[in-house]
């Protein structure tokens, strides 16, 4: 038994040292042949990279004043591992997304259960993300949710960074708005080697945000967490941290106020000019086209150096409503043609034909081509009296001169005719006749250039893009008998006729046919004459600094091109302008003359304004209307364009609209600029206003303590007329004034 045993024991010993061999083996072979290359493998194991997003850089007005900048918010998120660490059934999970979505709702925001699912199924996210599923909730959800951890695993409530338009829509085309990368965009965009896109980032989509993407975009930075075996964060190394570098600021030549007051004034424009009731001609069968007016733009201009001082597209929107993106509905809206596409800015997108202020134009071209005086066109100085129609020179099929004989002629607004007019008249009453007989002769008379208004328009920037750092810029276009063949040539269905005639000529020289100018464009054009020939690119930006202050790179003006203008035909076609405002005939007269539109005339004394009416025809719609001008005339400092999508004659509407934002800078009056939070506060306050006068009108004043609106957060209206929303103070006597109501306090 002691030999069997001790045999047992020799066997048992066998295997151990075996065992033991065997482990001592593995572990030299670890440590000594594959040392190096598992400690490796153990590092890009634990090590996990987290991008830190930088924050855009600031937009701001000539003045300084911060137009868009970033601002805290308060974000739902939730965790994709904690979630799957949970190990919730199907039933499970998607009570507690419902119960989420339900609970986000209540705080004012609209959050499906498909959007939370969406969010998580996004691959972009890794398993160590955060992953945002609504934005701006109210902060009470961070402590129903921060009681309940283990009824909703991975959700958290946090403090985030979003972008912040602090003018809400004002000035929206012209900034622009951020939204998240897309494929499209993450493929093709190539940002500075030091700013490379992740693959969720938000990037500039319009405007501002989009040219001065580079710019604006910061550096990201990186945080390192340790992670074990099991995907468990086991600690941050803040030594291996690296901080975010936040973007540059931009500075425009935007005049945040002047924008306020051109915006404001479109509107008002818009709006009344859809009440009017269009006029009905007695020799008209058919009743005249309403004014829809679905749309319309203005800029205004320094003459001096080709600042933009302002520029506006009606409708608009609000580039707030881009943060945590566009829902599908509200984007569909935005660009829906039915609700006259809002994203659209027609400033610079727009293409219209300019009517009479394309009159200048073929003025100058008459003069430089040595028009004057050769055939049926006479002497500038000369007087003669414009019959209220036009029979073509080079007509053949029709012998009747009278103002019916057919397709032979051409005639003024209504027909009307102009006793003794020669050049300066003709431009103050618009006469059509006498710009169609410059037309058609410089067309048909071989001593001429017959391309000689076109190339007149376009020495003045018309037919090419301006070069204004806004995406999206449209050329117009300028017909000539070589692009009309060109076009027909290369889209004969789109275009069946190439055949360039004289009439073509004759529309040319009023700004219709084919003609096609953006309100930008115009207002360039005008610029460059009311400067003495100097033509600019329109600059929008004055300079890009750090957020330090440092300067990074500034933007003078640039100079296109110089255009010769004979002194002589600058002062009669100056004096023709300046009638349109002043004298009583001309067509600009009553809106500089008038005190419907704001109770005040227009200091023309003072500030003489130069300007052209223009009314253009559009096929089965009610005409555009357009207006431009500039002043004071002596040194013209600003230029202003309006274009009115069907709103009939352009002095019964866009150039009062005009007056009345002239004026104000004529008379330094200009308000200043609400931000979002002011306009939303006087908004919320005007009905609490308007019961604090029925106070005042019924002696209840004595019933008023602190009344307010029966909400903690919400506007609380005070005995003595003001308004507290939101941090904000409403004095309701002058929001009253404001709105056009007086308030009389014994």
């Amino acid at each position: 038994m002691d030999k069997t045993f001790r045999y047992r024991l020799r066997i048992l010993a066998v295997i151990a040292l075996s065992m033991f061999a065997a482990l001592t083996a593995r572990l030299w072979f670890l440590q000594v042949l594959s040392g190096e290359e598992a400690a490796a493998v153990a590092e890009t194991n634990i090590l996990r990279e987290i991008r830190v997003p930088a924050l855009r850089g600031n937009i701001l007005d000539v003045e300084g004043r911060t137009l868009v900048g970033n601002r805290l918010t308060t974000m739902v998120t939730i965790n994709r591992r904690e979630l799957e660490e949970a190990e919730l059934t199907e039933d499970e999970r998607l009570e507690m997304l419902t119960e989420i979505a339900v609970e986000v709702n209540r705080s004012g925001l609209l959050l499906k259960v498909t959007d939370i699912e969406s969010a998580l199924s996004d691959p972009s996210f890794t398993r160590y993300d955060d992953i945002p599923i609504a934005t701006d909730v109210d902060e009470e959800l961070l402590i129903y949710f921060g009681e309940r951890p283990e009824k909703f695993p991975g959700v958290e409530v946090v403090d985030s960074t979003v972008r912040s338009y602090l003018y809400g829509d004002l000035a929206g085309h012209v900034l622009g708005w951020v939204g998240p990368i897309n494929d499209r965009e993450y493929e093709t965009r190539r940002p500075p080697p030091n700013k490379a896109y992740g693959i969720r980032d938000e990037i500039g989509k319009a405007g501002i945000e989009l040219m001065f993407e580079d710019d604006l975009r910061g550096v990201a930075g990186r945080r390192v967490v340790e992670v074990d075996r099991l995907g468990q964060i086991v600690r941050e190394r803040e030594d291996l941290f690296i901080a975010p570098i936040p973007g540059d600021d931009v500075y425009l030549t935007i005049d945040i106020d002047l924008q306020y007051l051109l915006e404001q004034q479109l509107e008002r424009t818009i709006f009344s000019q859809r009440e009017v009731e269009p006029e009905k001609d007695e020799d008209e069968e058919e009743d005249p086209l309403p004014f829809d007016v679905p749309g319309g733009a203005s800029v205004i201009l320094d003459p001096r150096n080709g600042d933009v001082l302002a520029v506006t597209s009606y409708p608009k929107f609000d580039p707030n409503d881009s943060i945590g993106g566009f829902s599908r509905e509200q984007w569909e809206s935005l660009n829906d043609p039915l609700n006259d596409l809002p994203m659209f800015n027609r400033a610079v997108q727009g293409e219209y034909a300019p009517g009479s202020t394309f009159k200048l134009f073929t003025a100058h071209a008459a003069w430089h081509e040595n028009v004057f005086g050769v055939g049926l066109v006479k002497d500038a100085d000369e007087l003669w009296d414009d019959p209220g129609y036009y029979r073509l020179q080079s007509c053949v099929g029709d012998t009747n001169d009278s103002a019916s004989a057919g397709g032979c002629m051409f005639r003024n607004a209504n027909d009307a005719p102009y006793p003794q007019i020669d050049l300066v008249r003709a431009i103050t009453v618009s006469s059509d006749v006498y710009f169609y007989t410059i037309g058609e002769s410089i067309y048909i008379n071989p001593l001429h250039n017959e391309t000689g208004i076109q190339d007149a328009a376009a020495a003045y920037g018309m037919g090419s893009e301006t070069g204004i750092a806004l995406p999206y810029e449209q050329a117009g276009f300028l017909p000539t008998p070589q692009n009309r063949q060109e076009r027909h040539e290369n889209n004969p269905i789109a275009f069946p006729n190439g055949e360039w005639y004289p009439g073509d000529n004759v529309n040319t020289s009023i700004g219709q046919g084919d003609v096609l100018v953006t309100p930008l464009q115009l207002a360039n054009a005008y610029a460059t004459f009311a400067n003495n020939g100097t033509l600019r690119s329109p600059n929008i930006a004055l300079r890009v600094e750090t957020q330090t202050g440092e300067l990074v790179r500034e933007f003078g003006e640039r100079v296109l091109g110089e255009i010769e203008i004979d002194p002589e035909f600058r002062t009669r076609a100056l004096e023709g302008l300046l009638g349109v405002t002043t004298d009583e005939d001309g067509t600009g007269y009553d809106a500089f003359n008038s005190r419907n539109f704001d109770g005040v005339f227009f200091p023309l004394a003072d500030s003489p304004v130069a300007g052209k009416t223009g009314t253009a025809e559009v096929r089965g719609k009610a005409d555009t209307a357009v207006f431009a001008a500039f002043g004071p005339v002596e040194e013209p400092a600003y230029v202003m364009v309006t274009i009115l999508e069907e709103a009939g004659f352009g002095s019964r509407s866009a150039a009062p609209q005009v007056a009345r934002v002239l004026k104000q800078i004529a008379t330094d009056s200009v308000e200043d600029a609400p931000t979002a939070a002011v306009s939303y506060a006087r908004s919320a306050a005007l009905p609490l206003c308007l019961e604090w006068l029925e106070w005042l009108s019924t002696d209840q004043l004595s019933n008023v303590g602190s009344s307010n609106s029966n909400s903690e957060s919400g506007p609380v209206l005070e005995a003595n007329g003001e308004v507290r929303v939101r941090g904000e103070v409403i004095n309701c006597e002058e929001l009253l004034l404001d709105n056009g109501i007086t308030v009389s306090i014994q």
